[in-house]
């Protein structure tokens, strides 16, 4: 090997060992019930047992608005900082979730649409449900009013009209929260975790800090609008990805390319036929990616990884996703970026 690629390689490596962590795992959950969809559930007895880790582990659960405050400012996060959120309001949150984090003393945040709550839908918290956890340790954040997907601009708008409306979903749900519990942090999850760069600057324009589905650790100089969170269900939270999840530390891009996050048609330039390239901030030997759940091929020269052999993508959300191993023990940095692709047609894939 020449003793300049040599030399840097050293040097790459020396940086990686010394950098401080200055970051914080999000853990998302929705239902916690046996008796709702698999995909947005875990079990009570599971969620419980994460609590019981993590107390156990001596880590420290922050409030989601003190952690945003530290990635703004100097100062430093401890090592071991865990936020607990959950997406939707759904009642089993009230029923199950909030007597465990009562008595644990745990804060957590509970991001809600509004529309649901107000229609008081069977599945939903109330108000008074909502402001009783408010009283004990819970933050009330911005979900949207309708939970639209964000990303779907309707066939008849143009993108002024399209944006205009997202920014009404936001602007009505915070409106809608100062009115029912006197306050809204300026705090965003984005609906199924979909998002582009126009959604994005909207949502900064609002001065939100917002959150995605995306896995990984929430670290500093990280985009404050597309934050990280580890979702959470009785498949991806099992006690053994979830003991490492929660250790997890920043593994952060600079760029991904190409640059878009909706892949249309396969001759489309954002249709990663040819070549994925990911530009992290800092070197890190030993990267791996995953890809629609399969290890995937690729180079890595300093900060950049290159991947060459992509499969075709299909209907609806993909994610991969990179790690590398930390100095420390069973620690491990974490990257992950989704995409977005609809029918050929244009259509988007239903929801259920």
């Amino acid at each position: 090997m020449n003793h300049k690629v040599l030399a840097s390689l050293v040097a790459c490596f020396a940086l990686y060992l010394s950098a401080p962590a200055y970051s914080a795992v999000i853990l998302q959950y929705h239902h916690v019930s046996t008796t709702t969809p698999a995909s947005t559930s875990i079990s009570p007895t599971l969620f419980e047992e994460h609590l019981d880790y993590i107390e156990q582990k001596n880590h420290e659960v922050w409030p989601l608005p003190k952690v945003i405050e530290y990635l703004k400012t100097a100062n430093d996060l401890p090592n071991n900082v865990v936020v607990i959120t959950f997406d939707d309001a759904y009642d089993s949150i009230y029923d199950t979730a909030y007597p465990l984090l009562k008595q644990r003393k745990m804060p957590f945040t509970v991001f809600i649409a509004t529309e649901p709550v107000q229609q008081k839908l069977k599945s939903f918290m109330t108000w008074a449900q909502l402001r009783e956890i408010s009283a004990h340790g819970a933050t009330i954040a911005n979900h949207t009013h309708t939970h639209a997907h964000l990303v779907r601009r309707q066939s008849n708008e143009t993108e002024k009209e399209w944006l205009e409306r997202v920014r009404k979903e936001i602007t009505l749900a915070e409106s809608i929260l100062e009115d029912n519990l006197y306050q809204a942090p300026k705090l965003f999850a984005y609906p199924y975790g979909e998002f582009t760069k126009q959604i994005q600057q909207v949502v900064s324009e609002l001065g939100y800090s917002a959150f995605g589905q995306q896995s990984g650790a929430a670290g500093k100089g990280m985009d404050l609008t597309a934050l990280p969170r580890f979702p959470m269900t009785n498949r991806f939270g099992a006690m053994g990805q979830f003991k490492v999840k929660v250790a997890s530390l920043p593994l952060a891009a600079v760029s991904v390319t190409p640059p878009n996050r909706i892949v249309l048609t396969e001759g489309d330039t954002n249709s990663l036929s040819s070549e994925l390239k990911i530009t992290f901030k800092t070197a890190m030997p030993g990267i791996t990616c995953y890809l629609l759940d399969k290890a995937v091929e690729l180079e890595q020269v300093g900060k950049q990884v290159f991947i060459t052999s992509l499969p075709t993508l299909p209907v609806g959300r993909s994610r991969i996703n990179c790690t590398a191993p930390s100095r420390e023990k069973n620690r491990f940095h974490w990257f992950s970026h989704f995409w977005m692709k609809p029918h050929e047609n244009g259509t988007w894939y239903d929801e259920q």
